[in-house]
């Protein structure tokens, strides 16, 4: 995460110019329609009349039916452990037109399973067939019924709903209980053909800033669920300052905004509003370029179209004057992305610009929007100092909690962790209880498997009362949500009788299996294990003879003691565990990112001969890059000498004067300086030596896994895809260090404070087009990361407070993709602080001393 305050570099603005995909672009649509309409839905599927696009009528659709459904149900009728009727209609005469345009298209097209008709009675077929699995298609059937796909055929919704009623009487709710990591974790269908509707926490935000009167809003939403889009949304009505201390958090929205023609300006690393830059969509005066007819010159001074102006924490006062301006106060509105990033520490050189914006704020309508904002109970003297400032102003809450996935929490021996196995003292238990009840973000985080093992085991046993149970908390198929089944698994941690506690412990650790095994297949340096068994120490004469030491005494039932296995898991990422890092990038949090770098290239086990090799090569690219940079120096000197030349007096430089230089001394002492000067770069650059490590070293390449994981089973191992060019880029680098370019061609990258701002920025585009197979990141990086990682470490050395654990945990699951994900603790004192109540917490502390005038 990049905190310093600076303009725009040419790629950031480069970066913003790249077009979203049209699904994004779909959402987005949605977002600034869902505005003005909170309950708008909307469904890609196709029926086959909306596939067709011909007018509707009763009997179109009768004949629809009878031509490519009525056979598929006919075949149902024979696979149905239950009689049903299928209804026959009498055919139709259709117009010649309908005729026609019926017959165009291919009859497989619409008999395919791009039709959503087809879809249903797939999902009764599957039913009928597979009858140990039929809750599952049963549930899947009654989930997909309730999507809003227009025109579907009604002959088929009545054989769904009369298929659905039948079974009604066999559903029983423990035994879908059981089966809902398939019902919901692992059920693609209900994933890729769900409607598309707004968050929660947007509805309660459109429905909120539509009222009139000022306003401070804290926005409190999970990490992942659309809260930095929000903002286009609310541009709709109002002129938005979208505030961020980390710029790419911003450069994302930006990008989405001019996806869908926002007008956009931009303020960042500005002293004042001469600074301000605005998007071509957003110019109002502007010069004409004379070659292309297009928008030459903007003038940046003139922001009557602005939406959504996007800024940095130094320009925010700038950007405030700015947009009032042109608009009246009362139609703007302050978004504040993040506002406790900082506050986790005592001092921070953010920490005086974040009081400064805060106490000479204008605008009475402010949104304060993060996952892990303070409670409004926790923010009174914050709260009290925006009242005495905007008298009027009212005080509002959202606090949203998604659990539509399940991203576990791993141990560093390789167990997914609940509350419950943190402890065995009931009252400490409870105390996490309660906390989790209160901040039902960190549901996520619970493994749904856990979860239902455990609620299982409370349920079919006298450890609990009978309210407690399945039967008094779900009623119908509608209840079986992620988010009900974990708060009913907080019920009965509640619910149970303090007497047989132990014994609960005792089970639930009993029935707890490992998440992730140790890979005991080979050793760290590669060499196969090969298991002998032994057959003891066998039977002498002396040993047969002699008795033991409690012979001829009464049995004695002996208590058996649970050991938990002490081998840690997971730990050779670049080798024998790299197999487990599956669907997508993995990110290495630590506060020492060197230790962490050194120790992945020390594990590869690259063979010396190999790291000579790539050495010599970097050493040898590392005098290429040094004799350009004085090359580089020199040509600068004489371009800078020509524009001294050839500037008039009192004339700024610019673009028109850079040219004149160029044409104005052709054939001059200093053009064939010049000419030299690049044939000599070029020519340098011509031997720049690329290097390649073997696939053996390359993890999760096939070789890898052939090596490190040959005997056991490997699903989907995810690993880079770097182009030779990038490889070439980072090689002619100067100021990045030898060891992390050898990890770039391993697939990993390192974000932390350093110089180069090219290498940063090659990472970066890298993790979002999901190029690398992991990051290793200081703890700077933890806030607003928007790439999508899959799997994601939190080292030892990391000293975090609870809200930047959430943070941290934030930055894995962010799409909408159902993948294997995990986060993976190497202490686990992490995962205890996580669930444990934190009375004095810094953000919250520095939240009322700095955000009060």
């Amino acid at each position: 995460m990049d905190l310093k305050q600076l303009k725009l570099s040419k790629s950031e603005w480069q970066s913003i110019e790249v077009p979203a995909s049209e699904d994004e672009k779909q959402i987005l649509r949605l977002i600034t329609q869902g505005y003005h309409n909170v309950g708008i839905r909307h469904n890609k599927n196709s029926s086959l009349f909306s596939y067709l696009k011909i007018e509707y009528s009763e009997g179109i659709e009768d004949y629809l039916y009878n031509k490519f459904f009525l056979p598929t149900v006919e075949r149902l009728k024979n696979l149905a452990s239950k009689e049903f009727a299928p209804q026959v209609i009498a055919t139709p005469v259709l117009k010649k037109a309908d005729m026609i345009r019926i017959e165009n298209n291919e009859t497989a097209k619409l008999k395919s399973e791009e039709i959503y008709e087809n879809i249903l009675l797939t999902c009764i077929e599957d039913m009928f067939k597979y009858k140990s699995k039929w809750r599952l298609h049963y549930f899947t059937l009654y989930k997909l019924v309730q999507n809003s796909v227009p025109q579907v055929n009604r002959h088929v919704l009545q054989l769904v709903q009369t298929i659905l009623l039948d079974y009604e009487e066999e559903i029983l709710m423990p035994e879908f209980i059981e089966e809902s990591v398939e019902l919901l974790e692992r059920n693609s269908l209900l994933l890729k053909h769900a409607d598309i509707t707004l968050y929660e926490h947007q509805k309660q935000l459109f429905s909120l800033m539509r009222q009139e009167g000022p306003k401070l809003v804290l926005y409190i939403a999970p990490t992942g669920t659309g809260k930095t889009l929000s903002p286009i949304g609310l541009s709709e009505s109002y002129k938005i300052i979208f505030v961020c201390a980390a710029r790419h958090v911003g450069l994302a929205l930006a990008k989405a905004a001019i996806s869908i023609q926002k007008k956009v300006a931009f303020a960042f690393g500005c002293s004042s509003a001469d600074d301000i830059r605005l998007h071509y969509y957003a110019a109002k005066e502007y010069s004409k370029n004379k070659r292309s007819g297009g928008i030459g010159k903007v003038d940046n001074s003139v922001g009557d179209k602005v939406e959504i102006m996007i800024c940095d924490l130094k320009s925010y006062l700038p950007a405030m004057f700015y947009m009032m301006a042109f608009n009246p106060i009362e139609n703007l509105v302050v978004y504040w992305d993040e506002p406790t990033i900082s506050l986790d520490y005592e001092t921070h050189d953010l920490h005086e610009m974040i009081q400064k914006n805060w106490s000479d704020n204008l605008i009475p309508n402010m949104i304060l929007s993060s996952a892990t904002l303070p409670k409004v109970h926790e923010l009174t003297e914050t709260v009290a100092n925006f009242k005495e400032k905007f008298v009027e102003a009212k005080i509002h809450s959202i606090v949203s909690h998604d659990c539509k996935k399940t991203i576990p929490l791993i141990n560093k021996y390789g167990f997914a962790v609940l509350p419950h196995y943190l402890s065995e003292d009931q009252e400490e238990v409870l105390s996490m209880v309660k906390h989790c009840e209160n901040n039902q973000t960190l549901l996520r985080y619970f493994d749904l498997n856990e979860v239902v093992q455990c609620i299982l085991f409370l349920e079919n046993s006298t450890f609990i009362p009978e309210n407690a149970k399945i039967a008094r908390h779900f009623a119908a198929l509608e209840d079986i949500t992620m988010h009900k089944i974990k708060m009913h698994y907080l019920h009965c941690l509640k619910k149970v009788i303090p007497e047989t506690w132990l014994t609960v412990c005792a089970g639930l650790k009993n029935l707890h299996q490992r998440r992730l095994t140790p890979n005991n297949t080979i050793d760290t340096k590669g060499n196969k294990v090969r298991r002998i068994s032994s057959v003891g120490p066998g039977v002498t004469a002396k040993t047969a003879g002699t008795r033991p030491s409690l012979a001829g005494q009464s049995i004695v039932k002996m208590e058996s003691t649970i050991v938990e296995p002490r081998e840690e898991c997971s730990v050779y990422v670049t080798t024998k565990d790299a197999y487990s890092l599956t669907d997508g990038p993995t990110i290495f949090l630590a506060t020492d990112v060197e230790k962490i770098a050194k120790f992945c290239i020390q594990q590869a086990n690259i063979p010396a001969k190999v790291m000579e090799n790539i050495m010599e090569k970097i050493e040898f690219n590392n005098t290429i890059n040094e004799k350009l940079r004085l090359f580089e120096k020199d040509l600068e000197d004489v371009m800078a000498k020509l524009t001294m030349e050839s500037e008039p007096v009192g004339n700024p430089k610019g673009k028109n004067a850079d040219k004149k230089v160029k044409t104005a001394k052709k054939g001059s002492t200093e053009e064939s300086s010049i000419e030299k000067l690049t044939e000599k770069m070029e020519y340098l650059r011509a031997l720049i030596k690329t290097a390649e490590l073997n696939e053996t070293f390359i993890p999760n390449k096939q070789l890898h896994v052939q090596k490190w994981a040959e005997d056991i089973e490997v699903t989907k191992p995810f690993t880079c895809d770097i182009e030779n060019n990038i490889i070439i880029d980072i090689m002619m680098l100067d100021d990045v260090c030898d060891s992390w370019k050898v990890l770039l061609l391993m697939g990993i990258g390192v974000f932390c404070k350093h110089e180069s701002i090219t290498y940063t920025e090659i990472m970066k585009k890298l993790a979002d087009q999901q190029k690398l197979y992991m990051i290793i990141a200081s703890s700077d990086y933890i806030y607003g990361t928007n790439y999508q990682f899959c799997h994601g470490y939190i080292s030892k050395d990391l000293i975090l407070t609870q809200e930047k654990i959430i943070q941290a945990l934030g930055r894995i699951g962010r799409n909408n993709i159902q993948q294997d994900y995990t986060i993976r603790f190497r202490d686990d004192a992490h995962i205890k602080k996580l669930f444990c109540p934190e009375a004095d917490k810094p953000e919250v502390r520095n939240m009322n001393r700095l955000f009060n005038s």
